[in-house]
């Protein structure tokens, strides 16, 4: 029998290869897989605290997407060098607000630890602006966002 738990009206399912609980939650506008680490978790703090950290992803897109565009504003000119000589399909130029908007959540990561929970997400874009790779955006228990790199 698989295991099994709730979080809010969403049943996350136990996933053995990655170890992890895993269920689809609406985080911008999207449906998205939001991963739980529940090894540290203690009674009925997971739904709680899952349902805090999607809250403040959900309320925080600007922050984050601001901690990602700090290091890497560079892929405006990359896709826009990349549509001046044909590599990329578009339009025209695109512009930093372009790029930003095209941002989402692809995935969620939540390590449940009580006040210690830290959390992680990857951003894709679309059109994919970010040319086959995430953003690795990673977020403490404290709310100070960091970009951790690009993966993929």
């Amino acid at each position: 029998m698989e295991k099994k738990m709730m979080v809010g009206s969403t049943v996350f399912t136990f996933d053995k290869d990655c170890g992890e609980y895993v269920g689809k939650l609406q985080v911008w506008g999207r449906t998205t897989d939001v991963f739980l680490d529940t090894e540290h978790a203690e009674g009925d703090e997971v739904d709680k605290i899952v349902s805090e950290k999607i809250s403040w992803i959900a309320h925080n897109k600007e922050k984050i997407v601001k901690a990602f565009m700090e290091e890497n504003d560079y892929f405006v000119d990359v896709v826009n060098d990349m549509i001046a000589c044909g590599d990329f399909k578009a339009d025209g130029p695109i512009s930093a607000d372009d790029f930003m908007n095209a941002l989402f959540v692809h995935n969620v990561t939540i390590w449940v630890k009580g006040a210690d929970t830290d959390f992680a997400l990857d951003l894709d874009a679309e059109p994919d602006y970010l040319l086959g790779h995430l953003a690795y955006m990673e977020i403490d228990s404290q709310y100070h966002v960091e970009c951790g790199g690009l993966n993929g």
